[in-house]
């Protein structure tokens, strides 16, 4: 539902093209060379956010071509403009809005982590906390990132915007899979992402992941995490 709510206030992660640095030369500066404890953010939205969240999602499958070509016809990375087949009144979308605001992380419990170097770059161990990242490859020699769903091959840059109010501004490189088919509404959208934080210098670690079956979600991972600044 929390997903739900940051993606239809538009918080979802915009990417520019990234030339010239590798990702090794990105990377190696924000990931950590030791044991070091990650925290394990949690995503918190009021009640009455999340109650409004779950009536316009209601009304989107109620009516999913109509909301997907909603979702088409509106400007990316911008709040989804009103209509009153969202399921609620203007004022309510406006309050909504509002409190969309209020979306934030919060560390829910500590964890260490052992990044593995390899010859390519860096993998996350088997037994790391959090299943969904265990074994995910980070390979800067072909740029890309291999994960369960599949490998992350578009590179692109996370800039530091008023967006990012949940985390807190930040930048860094992003690698992403998009195989979703508009018509039949199956396949994987997945994201990964490493920055720095801009008030705390430390590292932000994103990774965003789901699977669809003719629109409905058969699996899906999300997980961020903050390291320390090195």
């Amino acid at each position: 539902m929390v997903r739900m709510v940051r993606w239809l206030a538009g918080l979802a992660l915009l990417g520019h093209p990234l030339v010239a640095q590798s990702s090794g030369a990105l990377l190696l500066p924000l990931l950590p060379a030791t044991t070091v404890e990650a925290e394990l953010l949690q995503e918190w939205a009021p009640p009455r956010l999340q109650e409004l969240a779950g009536r316009i999602q209601e009304a989107a499958r109620a009516d999913p071509e109509w909301f997907r070509r909603h979702v088409e016809a509106s400007t990316p990375g911008e709040p989804l403009p009103y209509d009153a087949r969202l399921g609620v009144t203007a004022e309510e979308y406006r309050e909504f809005q509002a409190l969309s605001t209020t979306l934030e992380f919060r560390p829910a419990l500590t964890v260490p982590l052992t990044l593995a170097r390899t010859p390519t770059g860096w993998r996350m161990p088997d037994d790391f906390a959090p299943p969904s990242l265990r074994g995910l490859e980070i390979d800067t020699v072909a740029d890309v990132i291999r994960t369960s769903y599949g490998v992350l091959a578009t590179r692109s840059l996370v800039e530091a915007s008023a967006y990012q109010r949940a985390t807190g501004r930040w930048s860094g490189p992003q690698w992403k899979l998009e195989t979703l088919d508009p018509g039949t509404l199956t396949g994987v959208v997945a994201t990964f992402a490493v920055g720095r934080l801009e008030a705390t210098g430390r590292t932000l670690l994103y990774y965003n992941a789901q699977e669809a079956r003719e629109g409905a979600v058969v699996r899906q991972a999300m997980v961020i995490l903050r390291l320390p600044a090195r």
